[in-house]
């Protein structure tokens, strides 16, 4: 320890922005940074990234959240990461990138995934027996397909939080938490399916792949003194290894007791439990073992796109509301959300599937595509907005009442992440699941969550648990209004009833795009 008052750097790259938390050793945050992250979309369905853009992100955020916390270097006792997953990069040894990455909500591999679910290999019983386009083995089998040249160069296949511990300590090492959960790696099975990955053409793939594999928040590395330099902090900072955002996030709300379940609101909505036996055979993402902590298994369902969304629609149709927001000086979300507020539940008769980037659980299917239906002349932007809100709160329902028939009981939900700021959004979903939700003091689970087991790593506390006792604080409970579920219940059946009724419509139109 360098201070009488340590403080650990949580570094959280979304898919928005790369964030940086300066957090004390009771979990308050005593500096904030961000720095903005682009996102490109070459075709439907695809979702690219500039890794370069991710590190000048980072050290644009580092050093200002120092400033802002008037914090010094020599304060900072541990770092700790999480990233966007499964964010796929093809880079030379060195770290070069040698195309932009694909983010985790490119759906572009589907055929892929298809070809990988058709083996039937045992390890899929980890996913449910559903491989998602989203994961590695179908973007390594989509670029070596249709990238060749580029495949080929690849020295290192990696993903952001790969790149991201390279970058920060100069050692290359894969996270336990990230291959578990993205990379069909089943570590009471040995590690992967060697049979899987010769099947499908990809035996070569492990070359590509660091031969070190540490569990999430473990590990020797330290800050290099490359990245200190450009950092604005010391060298030899002891850096936790990294891990996927909303995992993280679950650690940032407390949610590490059974019957807990964590609903991370960012880009996208990811659900996570866990369990000391696992649970298989349902909608969600899968039943991984030892994905956070060694000896559990950790369930997730997860939506592809919840605050995209809400973001996409601020950026091409809420044009009005932006120039209200510069006029006033109000947060352009907080006047949505009061057009939002005032329509009625069911937003009088419009329904929204929240697919526009596929249905990542429990329909698992990435051909799923996005619909608003219901609409009349009286319809204004707030129904819309309020429609999404409720949309995405179905979806979470969905996922939901299908791993409680596969045997998960959820006695608490715990909310986090961006989308957690929104009162309305919280509110929507408590009335839709008819259950309370846990609200955290700090909204931002993910940065927290990095930080708390940069302590653990650095020896401030002993576990997790430990550090989740006195980092982590619930600062509200928001109950449902039962005035409100009868509408939710029909309009929910309405929301079911979609998307049987226009599959066959959503996958002739994926096809052809």
């Amino acid at each position: 320890m360098t201070s009488a008052t340590p403080f650990f750097l949580g570094l959280d790259v979304g898919t928005q922005s790369v964030r940086a938390a300066l957090v004390d050793g009771k979990g308050n945050c005593c500096a904030f940074a961000t720095a903005p992250i682009d996102t490109h979309f070459p075709q439907p369905g695809f979702a690219e990234q500039d890794a370069s853009q991710w590190w000048q992100s980072t050290c644009r955020a580092v050093p200002e959240a120092l400033a802002r916390g008037g914090v010094r270097p020599d304060d900072i006792a541990g770092i700790g990461l999480d990233c966007t997953a499964c964010t796929v990069l093809p880079c030379r040894l060195d770290g070069t990138p040698l195309r932009r990455a694909l983010l985790w909500m490119d759906q572009r591999a589907f055929r892929e995934a298809d070809e990988i679910n058709a083996t039937g290999d045992a390890s899929l019983r980890y996913v449910s027996g559903v491989v998602s386009p989203e994961w590695m083995l179908p973007k390594a089998l989509w670029l070596k397909r249709h990238e060749p040249a580029t495949y080929a160069a690849a020295e290192r296949l990696i993903e952001c939080t790969d790149w991201f511990m390279y970058r920060l300590t100069g050692e290359w090492s894969l996270s336990l938490n990230n291959v578990a959960v993205k990379w069909n790696y089943a570590r009471p099975d040995g590690g992967w399916s060697r049979a899987l990955l010769e099947r499908v053409g990809l035996e070569d793939l492990p070359d590509r792949w660091p031969r070190q594999v540490i569990p999430l928040g473990k590990g020797e590395a330290r800050l290099s003194a490359v990245a200190a330099r450009e950092l604005a902090l010391r060298p030899g900072i002891p850096v936790a290894q990294g891990g996927i955002d909303a995992y993280l996030g679950m650690l940032g709300m407390g949610a590490v007791g059974a019957g807990d379940l964590a609903m991370i609101m960012g880009s996208s909505t990811c659900h996570l439990a866990m369990s000391r036996k696992g649970l298989f055979g349902s909608g969600m993402l899968g039943c991984y073992p030892d994905a956070v902590v060694e000896g559990l298994y950790t369930l997730e369902g997860g939506q592809t796109a919840t605050g995209s969304i809400v973001n996409w629609y601020r950026q091409h149709f809420a044009g009005n509301e932006a120039a209200e927001a510069e006029r006033t000086g109000r947060n352009i979300y907080e006047i949505l959300d009061a057009r939002a507020a005032a329509v009625p539940p069911g937003s009088e008769g419009l329904v929204c599937l929240e697919y526009l980037q596929g249905n990542r659980r429990p329909l698992k299917d990435p051909r799923a595509r996005g619909t608003l239906w219901g609409l009349t002349l009286s319809h204004a932007p707030g129904h819309i907005f309020r429609s999404i809100y409720e949309g995405t709160a179905f979806g979470t329902r969905h996922i939901l009442e299908d791993v409680t028939r596969h045997g998960l009981a959820i006695e608490r939900i715990f909310a986090g992440g961006g989308g957690a700021k929104s009162r309305l959004w919280l509110q929507i979903h408590a009335d839709v699941l008819g259950q309370p939700i846990y609200l955290p003091r700090d909204s931002e689970a993910c940065a927290l969550g990095s930080a708390m087991v940069a302590a653990v790593n650095c020896g401030h506390y002993a576990s997790i648990d430990e550090a989740a006792r006195h980092m982590v604080q619930i600062a509200e409970v928001l109950e449902p209004e039962a005035k409100n579920r009868q509408a939710y219940d029909y309009y929910y059946a309405k929301y079911l009833a979609t998307y049987p009724a226009l599959r066959q419509l959503m996958h002739d139109v994926a096809e052809n795009c």
